[in-house]
């Protein structure tokens, strides 16, 4: 988690600021320094239970002060595992939405997914069956596989534009032609 905690919010704030058409935003990825601080509490724990299993065979008052002091320290880890999942969350949509990108509703794009959520400059995309045909895990690159497809979209509109013109073009100059002829 130590290690994938800082890539992951790395490739959150890239997708933030790409200025893609559609992102995707985790929020599963927040619970990690929760759970890390949590995870260190109860290794901690865990050697330290050790030793004093090792050291002494009686209960002591030392021993009772640990485990409250464990219970309170474990209690604040777990706490701060749904707190930092808020505050990382909210930080993140707050991001998102200052660059102005609006989320699908939630039965459109990644409905089967419960900590994933797709943003959008165009709400258009959020019913569009190609789009929701290339996204469908909440994968970083799927977002940029669908900025792809608008791309090619695009030059598609253009290329069909530029024949519309062209065709325009030759039916003006046949029908001059004809004009002439008669």
């Amino acid at each position: 988690m130590v290690w994938l905690f800082p890539l992951q919010l790395e490739s959150q704030l890239e997708a933030i600021y790409s200025g893609r058409q559609l992102i995707v935003i985790s929020g599963s990825d927040a619970y990690a320094p929760g759970v890390i601080v949590f995870l260190v509490v109860l290794l901690l724990f865990c050697i330290r239970s050790t030793f004093y299993l090792i050291r002494s065979k009686q209960p002591s008052v030392k021993g009772e002060r640990f485990v409250k002091a464990f219970s309170t320290a474990m209690l604040i880890s777990f706490a701060f595992i749904f707190l930092g999942n808020y505050l990382i969350n909210s930080y993140f949509e707050s991001k998102v939405a200052e660059k102005g990108y609006q989320p699908c509703p939630a039965t459109t794009l990644l409905f089967t997914r419960v900590t994933y959520s797709a943003w959008t400059l165009n709400p258009a995309l959020c019913y569009d069956a190609d789009v929701k045909r290339i996204v469908q895990r909440g994968g970083w690159s799927e977002s940029k596989e669908v900025e792809q497809m608008l791309q090619q979209r695009q030059r598609q509109q253009e290329a069909r534009q530029q024949f519309l013109l062209q065709e325009e073009q030759l039916k003006q100059q046949r029908l001059q032609r004809a004009a002439e002829s008669k």
